[in-house]
């Protein structure tokens, strides 16, 4: 069970390159997917060496573990070693799905190395999260927080990084100072984009029942009822997105892009409370998660934030509602979970306060690891106090295309943008003479 859900899970990083290949301009398809790979092979690297170890070794305090690291079995004990091993793997893609996320927030401008670089930092700035809500000693985990599957510590880290990473690289040349059209940052592939929801929607679904973290005695219970608000939640979300769409274009057009970050942020949103509410409940947080996702992005847009696929929107305010409706419809009597009642099912405010200070403090924690992370690493790749320049590919680079200019591919495969074609045509015209 639990192999199984971790190899669902890390299926989703199919998901989210496909995602952003159709959010994002041709010519930078090839570079997306080699910077999901990478989230792999440079997170598991960070993960064997101190991630694991942070979050789950032993001994440990309430902030940090402090052992296990280089993680390995014990001969002596196979036993012992192989639930060792199946908890690593299934941890280890958590921590991957927190990684690429910051991915479609950096598209067609960020330098390789420096998102490589990313990825093996974000594993580490995770596994911190990870022990303080879910290591039996974690001083979140000790005050009674509950995030089943994630949502404030895989998405809402994950934005708030994202975040941090757009404001330290600027907007895609053009995106506000109307040099460029609109149409340039128009999705290049609706289709892909739609391809993605579905790997990411039933490779959340393992996501969330994989967190039962078996199918013995209650888990069983727990994962089947993870299952369903799963799929109650996206009901929800996927009519709020077409309400949205149809009421924002005034009945003229669905917008595939909408339809899909509507129901991602539904999923978001269950994450943390699909094992401890009922049913009917998945509805209204799946309902209300995909508005908050749809209504915070165009929020971002106006304030000139470029997001190209609406991460922080997406993992962002809806997880942090997610974290909000578990203080609120959570119900301690449901079997097979152990959780506090919310407000709705008669329990007190304190389990409202205590998932809101697990949001304050993911986004504290973002800002003291990520903010100064993006500015050294700039300064190091610039040789000067102009960081951004070092997060940056330059901007000719940017405007042909990472994957020509990066990786050695057809140049052609991109179809030119208008500011290019009059550079062209001017060109053109000199040598002529004209």
């Amino acid at each position: 069970w639990v192999l199984t859900s971790s190899f669902v899970i890390l299926t989703m990083q199919s998901g989210f390159a496909m995602l952003e290949m159709g959010t994002c301009s041709k010519g930078n398809d090839v570079n997306i997917m080699l910077k999901n790979i990478f989230d792999v092979v440079c997170g598991a690297l960070a993960y064997y060496m101190v991630g694991y170890g942070i979050s789950y070794g032993s001994p440990s305090n309430g902030f940090m573990g402090l052992g296990d690291y280089f993680v390995d079995g014990d001969l002596a004990d196979p036993l012992k070693t192989g639930l060792l091993y199946s908890r690593y793997i299934f941890q280890f893609s958590f921590a991957a799905t927190s990684t690429t996320i910051v991915s479609g927030s950096l598209a067609m401008r960020c330098r390789f190395h420096v998102y490589c670089i990313y990825s093996f930092y974000a594993v580490i700035v995770y596994a911190f999260v990870a022990h303080w809500v879910w290591a039996e000693d974690g001083w979140l985990a000790q005050l009674g927080v509950h995030d089943f599957a994630g949502s404030g510590a895989v998405s809402l880290l994950g934005a708030c990084n994202g975040l941090i990473g757009i404001s330290m690289l600027g907007p895609r040349l053009g995106r506000f100072d109307g040099t460029r059209p609109p149409s340039d940052f128009k999705p290049s592939s609706p289709a892909t984009i739609l391809f993605g929801l579905f790997m990411l929607w039933w490779g959340w679904i393992g996501f969330n029942c994989g967190s039962s973290f078996g199918i013995t005695e209650d888990k069983w219970l727990v994962a089947t009822r993870a299952g369903v608000c799963t799929i109650n939640a996206t009901a929800g979300g996927g009519l709020a997105a077409l309400l949205y769409t149809t009421i924002s274009s005034r009945g003229a057009v669905v917008f595939p892009h909408e339809i899909a970050n509507g129901i991602l942020g539904a999923l978001v949103a269950i994450t943390a409370t699909c094992a401890s509410v009922h049913t009917y409940a998945a509805l209204i947080i799946g309902f209300i998660g995909s508005l908050a996702a749809l209504v915070s992005n165009e929020l971002i847009l106006r304030g000139q934030l470029d997001d190209p696929v609406g991460a922080v929107g997406v993992h962002g305010a809806s997880a942090i509602w997610g974290l909000a409706a578990v203080g609120l419809f959570a119900d301690g009597e449901l079997p097979g979970i152990k959780v506090a009642s919310g407000l709705f099912c008669g329990g007190s405010a304190r389990l409202l306060g205590v998932q809101m200070l697990l949001a304050v403090s993911i986004m504290a924690w973002s800002l003291v690891t990520m903010l100064p992370f993006f500015y050294l690493l700039g300064m190091a790749f610039s040789r000067s106090c102009h960081f951004r320049k070092g997060l940056r590919v330059d901007p000719r680079d940017e405007l042909e295309g990472l994957d020509h200019v990066m990786h050695s591919t057809d140049p052609r495969s991109r179809k030119p943008t208008v500011m290019q074609t009059q550079e062209d045509s001017e060109t053109s015209s000199y040598k002529l003479g004209l």
